[in-house]
């Protein structure tokens, strides 16, 4: 018997939804066959059987929200005898995982299941965690994700009454009750080992509306999950701000001849004199992670695009090994799938470097949310006729203000001030830049 789980198909993907089941229990599966599809935070994509056989189980159906991880079907190897069917769970969203697989582990979304589920014992309706023991999480049918949450948090099994078939304890119920222990912890910068920067945005009260006030609608699934992640990222991490004015007459100037010669846009040119001044300080190409600091040996350039389903990330590998006119290419082919909605998810992961553009919008200034794992997102502005002073004597000028949003665990303000001053040099020395 197999399982089908939930795959991670973005680097901050934590839940996903089924948008529809392409076949039905009972039908026969075959290794490479689209069995769902299923949408991410980014992008909706189908979902791929890896082991031919029964479909004998959907454990999620048609709309429901799954943390990453988490069964949603099972399939009966050749010969095996189909389980019963039970019923299919409701369309609730599974919690989300405080910290979900790695991607090379559930990339691979079937699973040998090693146990028969058996039923979990009732527990108390505030639990309170105790020192998981082998023998208790033995003789309990758990999922191997939550498994892992219940070892990683401290938790003993027989505290927890399992949501998932037949009594089976699932990483959603693992995560409730931490957050039910959260929730009992006073009101400090941290509490124990749970940060409070983790706290969802239901914190915040509900908004009275009189009848007649307001229209009000559900939000999309990736609506809400990119309200989730924004939330994280500002308050999980400390952004400070670094602006600086650039003088662009010299690149407006050839604005033609960069279209021309390099296919290229001023966009794909402020890229590319990041990538420039990038190579000069790679000390910010990097990611702070649980203690850790990841120093990334190539620069995987991140770029926001506004789609039909709101804003998204989409990641140029390598980038620092292109030149403009490939740049532009690769940037201008990833726009057009981002809006098409076909990102790959290898077209969504790891962004070091993100470049988020309102220059269009006729915009002086905005300070953007970092998107993680980078640790800069650089903001680009309007270019805006100004007065500049230039060899002592004032003159008419183009300015674009630049502001970096940085990660001040593993960037000072130092290190980003010398990057953005090495990024105004490349900028506003056209001749060496087009060199």
């Amino acid at each position: 018997m197999y399982e089908v789980t939930m795959p991670k198909l973005s680097d901050s993907m934590t839940v996903g939804k089924i948008i529809e089941w392409k076949v039905k229990e009972g039908q026969a599966v075959r290794e490479g066959q689209v069995i769902a599809e299923v949408e991410s935070d980014k992008a909706a994509m189908d979902l791929e059987c890896f082991h031919a056989g029964i479909l004998s189980r959907i454990v999620k159906g048609d709309g429901a929200e799954v943390a990453v991880g988490e069964v949603i079907a099972t399939i009966a190897a050749k010969g095996e005898a189909v389980e019963a069917k039970p019923k299919i769970s409701a369309t609730q969203p599974s919690a989300p995982a405080e910290q979900t697989p790695d991607l090379a582990k559930v990339r691979t979304s079937l699973r040998k299941v090693r146990s028969p589920a058996q039923p979990a014992p009732a527990a108390a309706q505030t639990p309170s965690p105790k020192p998981a023991t082998a023998k208790a999480a033995a003789r309990i049918a758990i999922s191997p994700y939550a498994r892992k949450l219940l070892a990683k948090k401290g938790i003993d099994p027989d505290q927890i009454k399992g949501s998932g078939p037949g009594g089976r304890i699932v990483a959603a119920d693992v995560e409730s009750t931490v957050a039910g222990a959260r929730h009992a912890l006073p009101q400090t910068e941290t509490a124990g080992s749970v940060s409070l920067s983790s706290m969802p945005s239901a914190d915040l009260p509900p908004i009275d509306l009189a009848p007649g006030e307001a229209d009000v609608e559900d939000a999309s699934f990736r609506m809400k999950t990119q309200a989730r992640l924004v939330t994280a990222s500002k308050r999980g991490i400390p952004h400070f701000y670094v602006t600086r004015s650039i003088d662009m007459r010299g690149i407006t100037a050839r604005k033609e001849g960069i279209k021309s010669h390099f296919g290229a846009t001023i966009t794909h040119v402020i890229m590319f004199a990041c990538l420039k001044s990038l190579a000069l300080h790679p000390e910010v190409n990097r990611s702070y992670d649980r203690g850790r600091i990841i120093k990334w040996k190539g620069v995987n350039l991140g770029l926001a695009i506004e789609t039909d389903q709101g804003l998204t990330v989409a990641v140029i590998p390598s980038a620092q090994k292109l030149g403009l006119k490939q740049l532009a290419e690769a940037a201008r082919a990833l726009v057009e799938r981002a809006r098409a909605d076909k990102l790959t998810p290898e077209e969504r992961r790891h962004p070091t470097f993100t470049v988020s553009n309102l220059g269009m919008f006729d915009v002086e200034q905005f300070e953007p949310i970092i998107a993680p794992p980078s640790a800069i997102t650089l903001a680009v502005s309007s270019i805006l006729p100004t007065a500049v002073v230039r060899d002592g004597k004032l003159e008419a000028g183009e300015v674009m203000k630049l502001t970096i949003s940085c990660d001040h665990r593993v960037i000072d303000g130092v290190q980003a001030a010398k990057f953005l001053r090495d990024l105004r040099a490349a900028l506003e020395n056209a001749d060496a830049l087009f060199a």
